[in-house]
């Protein structure tokens, strides 16, 4: 015990260390202008509501969370990319404890600590957990729902329930899917609880997880008129991912953010009514067009798992706005594409092979297979990206763990013994 405490320390040390290395060689590269979370905690702070636009006084575009927490960073430490990414790093540092906590669950000591490292040393997300984006906020919450998960399973109290339903509507204010995790997980406790502590316990989660969005939800409706249950994006969204030219855009490589196929909303629409004809626009597409189904859900599900990180590619018309995207095809960039199908790739061929393995052994990896499932399904109805995907990540960091421990101690066993050898001779 003493000797895998030290290792976890190394882990955790090596962890803060790379962080620290990549803020002083790289930490130019980081930017507030990453998405529009800056706007709002700059408006917030400013007085003039939640919103990211500079002609409303309140608008739900995108979910709250992250704006908030970016108002707390701005509060104490300023307005600054490099504070954002300290506080970051602080979270990284307690996801990748709750990896090593899991990883030890499912298979043991050495399953933890290879699963930690993994996560630990992830070159991708060097960059995206430390910038201002939401990415690593809402990887912390959901491993920390996992890690609840197998609490409520093992322990059988309904506090860790509780527990998974606030951390769960928390996270579902970063990003709506998170509420899709409680059915899954219901689905892996019903054979170790069995059906009636099933439903107590699921129904405990979803109620408390639902006491902490009742608040935005209440604020929402009353902003718009009606009931918006956290954001007015999912219509977008979905139009961007389902439409004549995706497909191709993503065969290229090239974001589905940047199509340029989808038309615009008639004039006068209030942002509830852009959000449903963009949804509308959507369905009718994909009524119209059930023959391009296959084509279009096989790249979206290709490029969503792919080990190349994506967009690969940058469209003309992306290269003429400039701005953040640019990143995408600097030189260093273009190193970190390299270095990451190298460390991605062969973790997620373990990651399968750690899956079969689990199944075999009879290990409880259900609470594990809840986030990949919910992030293909959700984003392979919407729109891909390996940022997307990245909260599925560390899941498959505990399968490939689990697999080469597996084999490890598979191989060692067939191994021949110094007694068999002499019975040999």
């Amino acid at each position: 015990m003493r000797g895998s405490r030290r290792w976890l320390i190394a882990v955790l040390i090596v962890t803060l260390g790379i962080r620290i290395a990549f803020l002083l060689f790289f930490g130019n590269t980081l930017s507030l202008e990453t998405s529009g979370y800056d706007d709002y905690a700059v408006h917030l702070m400013e007085g003039r509501g939640f919103t990211r636009f500079d002609d409303r006084a309140g608008d739900s575009d995108l979910p709250p969370l992250y704006p908030f927490f970016l108002v707390g960073v701005y509060t104490l430490f300023g307005r600054d990319p490099l504070p954002v990414a300290c506080v970051q790093i602080v979270l990284e540092l307690l996801t990748t404890l709750l990896v090593y906590a899991i990883g030890r669950r499912v298979g043991g000591e050495a399953v933890g600590l290879l699963a930690a490292a993994f996560y630990g040393c992830y070159p991708y997300l060097l960059f995206q957990n430390l910038t201002a984006n939401d990415t690593g906020i809402f990887i912390a919450l959901l491993v920390t729902a996992i890690w609840l998960s197998y609490r409520v399973a093992d322990s059988q109290r309904a506090r860790y329930a509780v527990a998974l339903g606030l951390v769960l509507g928390v996270a579902a204010l970063t990003k709506t899917f998170a509420i899709l995790v409680v059915p899954l997980l219901a689905v892996a406790w019903r054979r170790r609880l069995g059906l009636e502590r099933t439903i107590r316990f699921t129904l405990l989660s979803a109620l408390f997880m639902f006491v902490v969005l009742s608040p935005w939800a209440v604020r929402n409706s009353l902003l718009h008129g009606q009931l918006v249950f956290i954001s007015t994006n999912g219509g977008s969204n979905l139009h961007q991912g389902n439409n004549a030219c995706v497909a191709d855009y993503l065969a290229r490589g090239w974001d589905a953010q940047w199509v340029r196929c989808l038309g615009s909303p008639p004039a006068g629409l209030s942002e509830v009514e852009e959000d449903h004809w963009h949804r509308n626009e959507a369905i009718r597409y994909l009524k119209e067009h059930p023959l391009a189904w296959p084509r279009l859900f096989a790249i979206k599900l290709w490029v969503l798992w792919s080990p190349a990180i994506m967009p690969t590619d940058l469209p003309p018309h992306a290269r003429e706005e400039g701005g953040a995207v640019l990143l995408y095809n600097t030189p260093l960039f273009r190193v970190a594409r390299v270095v990451h199908l190298a460390y991605f790739g062969p973790l997620l061929v373990l990651g399968f092979i750690g899956l079969f393995r689990a199944w075999r052994d009879r290990i409880p990896v259900g609470p594990l297979l809840a986030i990949p499932i919910v992030v293909t399904v959700f984003y392979v109805a919407f729109h891909p990206s390996t940022r997307y995907r990245s909260p599925a990540d560390p899941f498959v960091f505990i399968l490939a763990a689990y697999a080469i421990c597996r084999l490890w101690r598979q191989g060692f066993s067939c191994l021949p013994t110094r007694a068999s050898l002499q019975e040999r001779r």
